[in-house]
């Protein structure tokens, strides 16, 4: 990591407070959808803190990783810790999204929490905006140290005068499409937003049900994803420089009018009502013929006749020479036991090794989740996996993708400023800009309108003031 940032803060709470907003709650809740499809009944147990007599030797770790495949994937990995780590024990105990947050706040409250606890940038911070977490910003030098970590993986995590996550894998988005569909389009691939248009407009053809684009526009997180992603390609921003709401932007509107126009020349209208779930299901039956998102559907498209149907490029730039972004992910470890800190440094600098590494991350999820370490990158035990091979060049392509990519609350205006801005939680948690998005479409307003209505929404539902820089 060339360019570590550790902002000079005030320090983290004394004493842990009841937290009483569900934030990130819902933040994540809506994030799991594009993580994994189906549901499981397995839950966690009674969490290892000292506080409910856990066993001293062992670590108990949470993770929301519920799916079968994943969870075996996990038990591999532990038991072949356990066995060459004589003295120590690793357990997990996988969770679901919908219900971990009320858990975890439980467990704080009762003292039996787990030791450690695989988190999200927006529910990481708002643990840590309680004092909950221990300061990991040392494991974190060794792991940068041992296996070279990117730079924008670290950033979520280093604020408030600690670093309170340690990165463990990545996420982007791109723009996946059907190479038989737009194969035929002049303008593709897109340069720019008006040729990303113009193709998507002529791939559509709404009688035969086939859409260019499935863009949402529901009150979830998926929509606030897709719109955030397009902000940060026009520079358009919620945070200002000085950490308060700078959404009233002539960027902004330029979004929106853009968004408004995609939507409603080449997207399911249905998708006003589309979750995950619907999104997944219009890209696999073949309705939908590209869409910018994670590639967590990759899996379920192997049952399907379009597995060699698809390619993927970093979304169009705003202007023709202009530079992709995109937001990303960053999945970290957030640490709760300080007296077991020596041992759960053990455990991460084992899971980086690249032989452990790149075997866990490929065989989790392939093409979904991306190693955070150059080491990691180059490990030929995630190459080697079938289907990132077979889906290499995409895979390169987030790689490519992930430099420029970033997420509210960290982007450049706010890492030079060392700015904390805790309500990032509420804002991923509240769906605000979702909200912006159903003003926009369902509602019919003007790009300028949804703007100025979302400026006034987001200070209120965040208790943030209007940004000097506005």
């Amino acid at each position: 990591m060339t360019d570590e940032r550790i902002p000079q803060g005030r320090g983290p709470p004394s004493s842990r407070r009841r937290f009483l907003a569900a934030a990130g709650l819902t933040s994540t809740v809506g994030l799991s959808g594009c993580l994994f499809t189906g549901n499981t009944d397995q839950q966690g147990g009674n969490g290892g803190g000292t506080g409910n007599g856990g066993d001293e030797n062992t670590l108990v770790f949470w993770h929301q990783e519920s799916v079968p495949h994943r969870v075996e994937v996990f038990d591999r990995f532990i038991q072949r810790f356990n066995e060459q780590h004589e003295g120590m024990s690793v357990r997990q105990e996988p969770q679901n999204w919908d219900e971990v947050f009320g858990k975890l706040s439980s467990a704080l409250e009762a003292g039996n929490e787990p030791d450690f606890m695989f988190s999200l940038p927006a529910f990481t911070m708002t643990f840590q905006a309680q004092g909950d977490l221990v300061d990991v910003g040392d494991i974190v030098k060794e792991v940068d140290g041992q296996r070279d970590l990117y730079d924008n993986t670290v950033t979520p995590f280093t604020y408030d005068g600690g670093t309170w996550g340690v990165p463990m894998w990545d996420m982007v988005f791109l723009d996946h499409f059907r190479t038989d569909t737009y194969s035929n389009v002049n303008a593709w691939p897109a340069g720019s937003w008006d040729e990303w248009l113009e193709s998507a407009s002529q791939v559509t053809d709404a009688g035969a049900n086939r859409f260019g684009i499935v863009l949402p526009a529901n009150k979830n997180l998926w929509t606030t994803e897709n719109l955030y992603t397009l902000m940060i390609e026009n520079d358009a921003y919620v945070y200002g420089p000085d950490g308060k709401i700078m959404f009233d932007t002539p960027e902004t509107v330029e979004t929106l009018d853009f968004y408004k126009r995609m939507f409603n020349q080449a997207s399911p209208p249905d998708a006003t009502s589309w979750g995950w779930a619907e999104w997944e299901r219009s890209l696999l039956q073949g309705n939908a013929h590209s869409t910018i998102g994670f590639s967590s559907w990759i899996r379920s498209l192997q049952q399907t006749d379009l597995a060699d149907s698809f390619g993927a490029i970093q979304q169009p730039p705003v202007e023709s020479g202009g530079r992709s972004s995109s937001v990303h992910y960053v999945n970290n470890i957030m640490v709760f036991n300080e007296e077991k800190k020596d041992a759960i440094r053990t455990w991460v600098e084992w899971m980086h090794d690249p032989a452990n590494y790149g075997e866990w991350l490929a065989n989790l999820e392939p093409t979904l989740y991306l190693p955070v370490t150059k080491a990691g990158e180059n490990a030929d035990s995630y190459w080697n996996h079938d289907l990132i091979s077979r889906y290499e060049d995409m895979v390169r392509t987030q790689f490519e993708a992930l430099p420029n990519a970033s997420i509210y609350g960290f982007r450049d205006i706010h890492t030079e400023n060392n700015l904390y801005i805790p309500s990032v939680g509420e804002l991923e948690g509240s769906h605000v800009l979702a909200e912006v998005v159903q003003q926009l479409v369902v509602n019919d307003r003007s790009p300028q309108d949804a703007a100025s209505w979302g400026q006034d929404r987001l200070q209120e539902v965040l208790g943030v003031g209007r940004s000097g820089g506005l």
